[in-house]
């Protein structure tokens, strides 16, 4: 069986209770074909990016489900028969994407598992006072760590100006060189 999902928009002008019906229509066929549903996800109301059929807005659902390959025609049948339905799109979650779906369950498997841990484990107070003495010191020690930190600068300042200008004298020289061995290649 693979895993599909599929996307589709409605109309928005829709009351609550028909795109209900509408996700739950959706939703049988799915069953009734041999299919079993993963996820529903209503993303809401969003701005088309153009218009379709005079509308600017639209109610997007997004569908996971599991599955034979009859199950995209049955539902393509019934989004072209279905009026609110203003485009739709189904796809088959190739091996890189189920890999990837894998990783991140078990990452979220691990990350609740080490929540749990953490909130089972005892909290440990912190002591105010040795809050406010790590706060002090800090301070004092930027400090001491200030004034190296401008003499250094200023060596390398210094360093700088000195390769400068032993660059600029070898691009003077370089033209030179350059001349003379041209004039022993015409001879």
């Amino acid at each position: 069986m693979a895993i599909y999902e599929t996307v589709v928009i409605l109309d928005s002008l829709l009351p609550a209770k028909e795109i209900d019906d509408a996700v739950d229509r959706f939703s049988q066929i799915i069953t009734e074909n041999g299919g079993t549903i993963r996820k529903v996800d209503k993303w809401g109301k969003r701005r088309l990016a153009y218009e379709i059929q005079k509308k600017q807005y639209g109610f997007y659902v997004a569908i996971e489900f599991e599955g034979e390959g009859n199950i995209p025609k049955a539902l393509q049948s019934e989004y072209n028969y279905t009026d609110p339905v203003l485009r739709y799109l189904t796809y088959r979650y190739d091996k890189h994407q189920l890999k990837a779906m894998a990783k991140a369950a078990k990452m979220q498997a691990s990350l609740e598992v080490a929540s749990t841990a953490a909130a089972e484990a005892p909290a440990e107070t912190p002591v105010p006072e040795a809050v406010e003495e790590k706060t002090e010191a800090p301070a004092e020690e930027t400090a001491v760590e200030e004034t190296p930190v401008e003499e250094t600068a200023a060596k390398s300042e210094t360093e700088v100006t000195e390769e400068a200008g032993a660059e600029e004298e070898t691009a003077t020289e370089a033209p030179a060189e350059e001349a003379s061995t041209e004039e022993e290649k015409n001879d």
